[in-house]
């Protein structure tokens, strides 16, 4: 049922073979389709990596999440048509402290193909639009940005490098895998710290591709072909009608 109900959701086939080529179809069709969003932290409503429930959430409510939400939700999907996974533990680059993030800050996904890894990440907010190879000098484009992968001493560790003007540290990756279990301290505190910005404001970030498209409280992004376009909000009822037109036609999300 879990497979069924998203591959609907995200209007993709179920894929016959494990493969770069099918990984990279399901990770497309995902961020295109399941928004990036913290409405329900702001409406102070406890989350869950549970794949049903975040998948119930997705498809019955039109909906999104953050990181441990959606790379959780990938994870069974994947693990369920057979691919070879890992949860990782991923540390974004914190420029305000100059230091990575703490350990299991963030979750990502390791996929294993024909003796290959790749770096399967739903839950940025405007990030790649299909998975990483885990090789050193790797790069990739697409309407989003330019990355670039540099392999660290320890071939288990790596740096995701986004082109800004200048290559710039983005993600600290090790491809040890982890544990779900491991991540609630982290998953409770971006729910729950004032310290996080996923308590202070919505963000709601979703893929297209051209580009992609960003709503907060105050203002609507449009980002296409790499160009930007930006629209104040007024009020709560503009910030409403924005939200069902662009992300959800059938739902009203207050808070």
């Amino acid at each position: 049922m879990l497979l069924e109900t998203y591959f609907k959701h995200i209007g993709l086939k179920k894929p016959d073979t494990i493969s770069y080529s099918s990984l990279k179809e399901i990770h497309r069709h995902h961020l295109l389709s399941i928004p990036f969003e913290n409405i329900d932290i702001i409406s102070q409503i406890p989350l869950t990596m549970n794949p049903s429930l975040v998948l119930k959430k997705i498809s019955s409510g039109k909906r999104g999440g953050i990181c441990f939400e959606t790379n959780s939700l990938l994870f069974s999907v994947l693990q369920e048509l057979g691919f070879n996974v890992s949860y990782i533990s991923t540390q974004f680059w914190n420029q305000e402290k100059q230091q990575w993030n703490p350990e299991f800050s963030h979750l990502s996904i390791l996929v294993k193909i024909n003796g290959q890894n790749y770096l399967a990440d739903v839950g940025i907010g405007g990030g790649f639009l299909e998975p990483l190879l885990l090789q050193d000098q790797y790069e990739y484009s697409d309407s989003n940005g330019s990355y670039r992968i540099k392999e660290q001493d320890h071939s288990d560790c790596f740096i995701l490098q986004k082109f800004n003007q200048s290559w710039k540290d983005l993600l600290f990756i090790s491809i040890i895998p982890k544990q779900l279990h491991q991540f609630e301290k982290q998953f409770n505190y971006f729910q729950t710290s004032n310290e996080t910005i996923f308590t202070q404001y919505k963000i709601v970030n979703l893929l297209t591709k051209e580009g992609r498209i960003s709503l907060s409280d105050h203002q609507l992004k449009v980002t296409k072909n790499r160009r930007i376009f930006i629209s104040e909000i007024k009020n709560e009822d503009e910030w409403q009608s924005i939200f069902n037109q662009l992300f959800n036609p059938k739902a009203e999300i207050k808070g």
